[in-house]
C-alpha cells in the first residue's frame, strides 16, 4: 500500500514537473512573480492589452486536462468553456491553448482532479497608476531629508485562491538633480532611485541645487514603453555641505624633520573653503588646540583663510557654512598635528665638497620657534652666527674655507611646546675644498 502511494505521488510529481502555463514572449506580457511565495500562484501574467490575448498550457502526460478559472476563491472556480480551449499535439506534448482571457481572474489547471498550476491574469490597460501631483513637505530634518507628498491612485489587487487579497507591488523610478559634494567642484549630478514602491510620503536626501522631482513608471509601464511621468514645481533648495581644501607653505629645507599637513612649527598654512553656491552664503573658520577643547584659538568670516601655526598640539580646524537664513548649517572638519620640538646637531662635516651630504654644518629640528647659533675657533673666536634653523655654516670665514680642524658651536633655541634649548659641542671639519 504505501508503495502504491509512493508510485502515485512520484507520478504526480513528474506530471506537474513537465506542465505548465506559459504566455507568448515579447514585450506585451510582464512576469509577475513578486510577493507570491505561499499564495500557490506560480505567475501573475500581466498583458499590456487582453484583446486577442491567449494562455498555453503544455503537457507530457496522456491524462486528460481540465480547466477552471475563479474571482474571489477556489470556492467559485468554474469550468472554463470548452469554446475558449484548443488544443495540438507537438513532439509528444499536448498543447492547449485558452483565449478569451479576462482580467482579474485566477487560472487553473488540474488533472485527475489534482490542481498542476494556478496563474493570475490582470489587464494593465484597465490599471494605469494616475499620477496626481507632487509637493515638497519640510521636517525637523529638512536640512539633510525632505519627504515627497504623491497623491496618486494606482492600488492593484489580486484574490488569491484561498481568498485573501494580494496587492500588486508598483515600482517606479525618481529622479532629480543634486551636486556631489565629496570633492570642491560640486560637480551637478542626477540622483536617480530606480525600482522603489512608493506609498503618499517618499523620504529623500536634500538636494543641493533648486530642482524638480520627476516620478516615472510603473514598472509595467516602464516595461510595455509607456511613458507615465509626473513633474514637480520647482523646490528652492536650502541644504548647504560644506569641503576643506588645504595648502601648505613649504619652507624647501631638507634639514626640518616633517612630511605631512602641520608638523614642524611654525608652519602657514592655507584653508580654502567650498560649499555648494548660490545657495551657501556664509563661511565661518573654527580653528581649537585640543590640548584645552574649550578654548577657540582664533575665528574667522571670510571664505578663505590663512593662519600660521606656533605652537604644538593636536589642532582642529572647523569650517561652518550657511544658507541665507542660517537656518541649516553644515560643518566639516579636519584634524592635524603640530610636532613638538626637536633638535638634534651633528659633529662632523666637509665644506664645499660636491656630491657630499654633509658639506654644509645644519642643525635637524622640529617646530622651533626661536633659533641661534655661534660658531668659535680653538683660540674663542666667534667666526660665523645665524638664527634661522633652516640655514648653516658653509665652512667659510671672511669668504675662504677655514682650515680642518676642531670648532666649537653654541646653540640657545626655544621650541613651539615652550621647551628650551641650550647646546654646546665641537664640530670636526675632516676636510674643506
Amino acid at each position: 500500500m504505501i508503495r502504491i502511494v509512493i508510485v502515485c505521488l512520484l507520478a504526480l510529481l513528474a506530471e506537474n514537473m513537465s506542465a505548465q502555463f506559459s504566455v507568448p514572449s515579447g514585450n506585451t506580457v510582464f512576469d509577475y512573480t513578486s510577493n507570491l511565495s505561499g499564495t500557490d500562484i506560480k505567475h501573475i501574467y500581466v498583458f499590456n492589452k487582453l484583446t486577442g490575448a491567449t494562455l498555453t498550457y503544455s503537457t507530457n502526460s496522456s491524462n486528460v486536462v481540465a480547466f477552471y478559472k475563479y474571482t474571489g476563491s477556489l470556492s467559485d472556480k468554474q469550468p472554463i468553456p470548452t469554446s475558449d480551449i484548443t488544443w495540438s499535439n507537438s513532439n509528444s506534448q499536448t498543447i492547449y491553448t485558452i483565449k478569451n482571457l479576462e482580467d482579474g481572474k485566477g487560472y487553473i489547471a488540474e488533472t485527475n482532479g489534482n490542481t498542476t498550476e494556478i496563474v493570475g491574469i490582470i489587464d494593465y490597460s484597465l490599471h494605469i497608476p494616475q499620477l496626481n501631483s507632487i509637493e515638497v513637505s519640510e521636517g525637523e530634518d529638512k536640512c539633510s531629508s525632505i519627504k515627497l507628498q504623491i497623491n496618486k491612485k494606482d492600488n492593484l489587487y489580486f484574490n488569491t485562491p484561498a481568498g485573501k487579497i494580494l496587492q500588486i507591488t508598483r515600482l517606479y523610478d525618481l529622479e532629480y538633480e543634486t551636486l556631489d559634494a565629496s570633492t570642491k567642484e560640486f560637480t551637478p549630478i542626477t540622483n536617480k532611485i530606480e525600482s522603489i514602491a512608493i506609498g503618499s510620503d517618499l523620504p529623500v536626501d536634500a538636494p543641493l541645487i533648486d530642482t524638480k522631482f520627476t516620478i516615472s513608471g510603473d514598472q509595467f509601464a516602464k516595461y510595455f514603453g509607456q511613458s507615465i511621468i509626473l513633474e514637480s514645481d520647482t523646490y528652492t533648495a536650502i541644504a548647504v555641505k560644506g569641503y576643506i581644501e588645504t595648502e601648505q607653505t613649504s619652507v624647501n629645507t631638507d634639514n626640518e624633520l616633517s612630511e605631512e599637513l602641520g608638523g614642524s612649527a611654525p608652519v602657514e598654512i592655507k584653508f580654502y573653503g567650498y560649499a555648494n553656491e548660490p545657495v551657501t552664503l556664509y563661511y565661518t573658520w573654527f580653528i581649537y588646540n585640543l590640548k584645552n577643547p574649550n578654548d577657540l584659538v582664533a575665528r574667522y568670516t571670510d571664505k578663505n583663510i590663512s593662519y600660521t601655526f606656533r605652537e604644538s598640539g593636536e589642532y582642529k580646524i572647523v569650517l561652518e557654512v550657511a544658507n541665507r537664513s542660517s537656518s541649516c548649517p553644515d560643518t566639516t572638519s579636519i584634524n592635524f598635528n603640530i610636532d613638538e620640538s626637536k633638535l638634534e646637531i651633528p659633529n662632523y662635516f666637509s665644506p664645499g665638497k660636491d656630491g657630499e651630504t654633509t658639506k654644509e654644518f645644519r642643525v635637524y629640528y622640529k617646530s622651533l620657534v626661536k633659533f641661534k647659533c655661534s660658531i668659535f675657533n680653538r683660540w674663542g673666536n666667534k667666526i660665523y652666527e645665524w638664527t634661522d634653523p633652516s640655514k648653516g655654516w658653509d665652512g667659510k670665514y671672511k669668504g675662504s674655507y677655514v682650515s680642518t680642524g676642531v670648532y666649537f658651536y653654541v646653540i640657545t633655541a626655544e621650541g613651539s611646546d615652550g621647551r628650551k634649548y641650550k647646546k654646546g659641542g665641537d664640530i670636526n671639519i675632516l676636510r674643506s675644498k
